[in-house]
């Protein structure tokens, strides 16, 4: 026990990464910089006021409120990436400002017989910050970023059965954004990773799977490794977007409600 408990010690912590900052919590649903210096929050529909799509960033104790270019519509919502991706300073022409990437999550849920499921999409904007000033630029990437399906499979006693009482599928996407080390550009490289999983193992949305005879083996959660995968992206000065090294499978039997 004791050596287990040294080795672990001795393990090298994770460098927090120096491109992607995770935001702590604020003052009520905001989400800060850990030296608190700047505070975004993305307002439920409820609280958005008239305008309906707000970015509240608070700045020494004061709100500025920024209009979102999105629009909620029927089924979705929208929330706050709970990160910031740090513009190099050299960047930026006037020494007190900051640049910044900010993410918007734009969620889709739909309900059908027997099952549903929601997923959604991140939005990275462009986000300009001097001490008089707040200024929200443009999107520069559209992800896809997570989803979770359940799908109905059972329709009679013995299904039930040969399912061993595992009557829906499951299908889970989830993906995540990290810094590149040593890149440089415009605006920094990014790494993005994804993890889908089908449950049972043997489910394929594409297919008809309610006659299948489950195995004990297979009541678990299976990673698609076509779709568990990792891509580079760069900024395109020419098409001001950022850009995959290669095209993304085609995964929207995981994605998509």
């Amino acid at each position: 026990m004791l050596l287990a408990f040294l080795i672990a010690a001795a393990q090298p912590v994770a460098a927090p990464d120096p491109v992607v900052i995770a935001l702590i919590a604020g003052e009520g649903k905001r989400q800060c910089l850990p030296d608190k210096s700047l505070c975004l929050d993305v307002p439920g529909e409820a609280d958005a006021g008239d305008g309906g799509l707000v970015l509240t960033a608070p700045k020494t104790g004061e709100a500025d409120d920024l209009a979102l270019p999105f629009s909620r519509n029927d089924g979705e919502s929208l929330s706050l990436w709970p990160h910031l991706i740090a513009v190099p300073s050299n960047e930026v022409a006037d020494a007190d400002s900051r640049q910044y990437l900010m993410g918007v999550i734009v969620s889709t849920t739909a309900m059908y017989s027997g099952g549903g499921g929601n997923g959604s999409r991140l939005h990275l904007l462009r986000l300009d910050t001097t001490p008089s000033n707040t200024r929200l630029g443009d999107e520069v990437l559209d992800v896809v970023w997570d989803s979770s399906l359940m799908i109905r499979a059972c329709f009679s006693e013995q299904s039930v059965k040969d399912r061993r009482e595992a009557c829906h599928d499951d299908y889970n996407f989830t993906a995540t954004l990290s810094g590149v080390p040593g890149a440089t550009s415009e605006l920094p490289a990014l790494t993005y990773r994804s993890v889908a999983t089908a449950y049972p193992r043997t489910a394929r949305r594409s297919a008809d799977n309610s006659g299948l005879r489950l195995k004990a083996a297979d009541l678990v959660h299976e990673k698609d490794p076509l779709c568990s995968y990792e891509r580079t992206l760069r900024y395109n000065p020419a098409t001001s977007r950022y850009e995959m090294d290669r095209p993304a499978p085609d995964c929207s039997d995981y994605t998509t409600p």
